[in-house]
């Protein structure tokens, strides 16, 4: 392999991440590390990117200097070798690969780092297409759970909200035959207010008919005679009001 040279490879699937974030130190994830470069070859190319701007490769151990300049301007990566020069911009990274994307092509360097290796270092260009096939059926996946605990919260809510309002409908005509039903058993309170009526006014027509005179002993016992069985009625009218409205409505609960 030519140490000058970079190989980049067209693979359609990056693009449909884009998830690399303007926001993010491209030097920071770059410098200090060691960066193996995905190569179909089977040659061990790695990449040491240093913070003052120069740049060790390697292939199978043979080593040439190179530098790196990041261009903000256009989020670019300009590596420059003694022959030529590249400007790559950085298309995708997660935890294992970071794509960068040939300017003005459709066209990608993949570089993975050199101590995930152990848990992906894809030999061929089959095995780096599985990876990102893998990854978006995952994430395809993954939206299609969020989906459904969307949907199942959904009708969750909305399950509750029925259950609620047939809730309400049911406790409202409870009350409403609660009142039509204590309406057509008052009959007894009627009475007891009835015979509490007729007992104030027998009262006072028996202390104007028959004023106290001397003796107002007699006239209370006398009052007490005459007005008492109607006293009696009126309460005992309205007890049994009482314990026929808890009786029917306990019966009806």
């Amino acid at each position: 392999m030519d140490l000058n040279k970079m190989k980049a490879y067209l693979l359609d699937i990056p693009n449909k991440y884009n998830r690399f974030s303007k926001n993010l130190d491209v030097k920071a994830i770059l410098c200090n590390k060691s960066w193996l470069i995905f190569n179909d070859s089977g040659d061990k190319e790695l990449y040491i990117f240093q913070e003052n701007g120069s740049l060790i490769t390697s292939v199978n151990g043979s080593v040439i200097n190179a530098t790196w300049q990041y261009i903000s301007t256009n989020n670019s990566l300009v590596i420059s070798f003694k022959e030529q020069s590249y400007m790559l911009h950085p298309s995708f990274k997660d935890d294992v690969i970071f794509a960068l994307q040939q300017d003005g092509t459709e066209r990608f360097v993949f570089m993975i780092e050199e101590n995930q290796s152990n848990f992906f270092h894809p030999k061929s260009l089959k095995e780096l297409t599985a990876y990102f096939e893998n990854k978006e059926r995952r994430n395809i996946e993954e939206r299609q759970q969020e989906k459904r605990i969307l949907l199942q919260q959904q009708e969750t809510k909305q399950k509750e909200t029925r259950e609620f309002q047939i809730e309400q409908k049911r406790q409202r005509k409870e009350e409403k035959r609660e009142e039509e039903i204590l309406k057509s058993c008052n009959y007894y309170l009627k009475f007891g207010i009835i015979a509490g009526s007729i007992f104030v006014i027998y009262t006072v027509l028996f202390v104007i008919y028959y004023p106290p005179t001397h003796n107002l002993r007699s006239f209370i016992d006398m009052l007490f005679t005459f007005c008492s069985p109607i006293l009696l009625f009126s309460i005992i009218a309205m007890i049994i009001d009482i314990r026929l409205r808890n009786r029917i409505l306990r019966r009806y609960k």
